[in-house]
């Protein structure tokens, strides 16, 4: 029986391919559609067509007319949204689209609370989930009315995700700092300050239907990108662990949740102190990691909207390990910078650059790499590494700005004396 195509929206290579080639395995037609100009193409052979859509915005319709004659010229009947941006664009359109439709999202309440950082750490304090201490500031005269009550050192990001803002993640060590940002912009707003947490980040997916976990998935990050913190770029499965388990789907109910989503905590081991990271209220960074473990999440959702039951296992290749190579070369690279000009008084800096055995064996799986597919990871590395050499060669030509100028400013002026 022909299966009608899938569409997924928003492009994220380590997303939107893993997601692509899921659906593909089981015979399921796959387009991607972008929301941006700045999202890469994509080619896969898995992946039959790429469309750009019109930018979107909140204020323009163009993106929702053109949105939805793309799914009825090209008759899909499920949409995925693959990014924060994505899950957005999907949220404030729902009803039109659910009309037309299958949305891998649920309504669009419960998307608020993912969306909003606010409403997602106050309803995980009313769950009893633990979370850390938290303020917000738009500007610096707001931040000057909190920054007593944060404990430093602490990390900013934005309030809501998929919003479009200047960092992703920063920290800082001390007010001073904090504040000197703020005063330069550099930051966006608003922004969530919160302490810092040490410890392992540590993710749990689930598939959510009525209520209860149908698939579930532990990883935990080894390294991150950037190497201060961020997104996984070597990750290993791990057991399930019963109290992040019990306080993930907790949330998750709290939340109204349907379909799939990661919970992220940091967890410090040796005191076992939890506290919760955020809620992504789509498919992960590291979701080839569980596929090739054994959970197929795309599959087993697309399953649950096609009212079929998932045949989940009961287990999955606990200790696999993962690399996302394209931040892993990312973060190796952030770590050379920021070491280099310290390590010829301090040459023990350079040793996290040595890579280990683990991180490059055969044995641990690829986020991208696929030798019947080649094509996704081989265009996402030469993206970084082209992105990496522009921004080398943009901050060495500022650096020898800069000293041209302070060299020509420190010369004297010769004056010719009157013959």
């Amino acid at each position: 029986m022909t299966k009608s195509p899938t569409l997924i929206l928003g492009v994220e290579p380590r997303i939107t391919i893993p997601i692509a080639r899921s659906l593909h395995r089981h015979g399921i037609p796959v387009d991607v559609a972008s929301l941006s100009s700045g999202e890469p193409p994509v080619r896969s052979r898995c992946v039959r067509d790429f469309i750009r859509l019109p930018p979107f915005s909140a204020s323009s319709s163009d993106f929702a007319a053109a949105l939805a004659k793309l799914i009825a010229d090209r008759g899909y009947d499920t949409l995925i949204p693959a990014t924060d941006t994505a899950l957005a664009a999907v949220s404030q359109h729902d009803a039109r689209l659910r009309a037309l439709l299958r949305l891998a999202c649920p309504q669009p309440q419960a998307v608020q609370r993912v969306l909003d950082k606010s409403l997602t750490l106050r309803i995980a304090r009313q769950c009893g989930v633990p979370v850390p201490k938290s303020q917000w500031a738009s500007n610096l005269a707001e931040l000057r009315e909190v920054v007593g009550q944060l404990e430093f050192p602490i990390v900013a990001k934005p309030c809501r995700k998929g919003s479009k803002t200047a960092i992703k993640v920063e920290y800082f060590k001390s007010p001073a700092d904090l504040e000197k940002a703020f005063e330069s912009d550099l930051l966006g707003s608003p922004l969530l300050l919160q302490e810092y947490c040490p410890g392992d980040g540590v993710g749990v997916e689930m598939l959510v239907h009525n209520g209860e976990a149908i698939a579930t998935f532990q990883h935990r990050r080894l390294r991150e990108f950037p190497h201060t913190g961020g997104a996984a770029v070597i990750a290993i499965a791990e057991p399930l662990d019963p109290e992040l388990k019990r306080h993930a789907l907790e949330l998750l109910r709290a939340i109204q949740w349907e379909g799939v989503a990661m919970v992220e905590f940091r967890v410090h081991r040796p005191d076992r102190r939890i506290a919760l990271m955020e809620v992504n209220g789509r498919y992960w960074g590291t979701l080839s990691l569980p596929v090739k473990a054994g959970i197929d999440f795309p599959f087993y959702q697309w399953q649950l909207l096609h009212e079929e039951t998932p045949a989940v296992p009961g287990s999955y290749a606990v200790g696999m390990r993962w690399r996302w190579s394209a931040g892993y070369i990312g973060s190796w690279h952030g770590q050379l910078v920021s070491s280099a000009r310290h390590a010829i008084k301090q040459p023990s800096l350079l040793k996290p650059l040595i890579p280990t055995f683990g991180e490059l064996s055969p044995a641990t799986r690829d986020a991208l790499w696929q030798l019947s597919d080649p094509i996704p990871a081989i265009a996402e590395a030469a993206r970084s590494i082209a992105g990496l050499i522009a921004a080398d060669s943009h901050a060495l030509v500022k650096r020898v700005r800069r000293l041209w100028h302070k060299n020509s400013k420190s010369k004297p002026t010769l004056l010719s004396r009157p013959g």
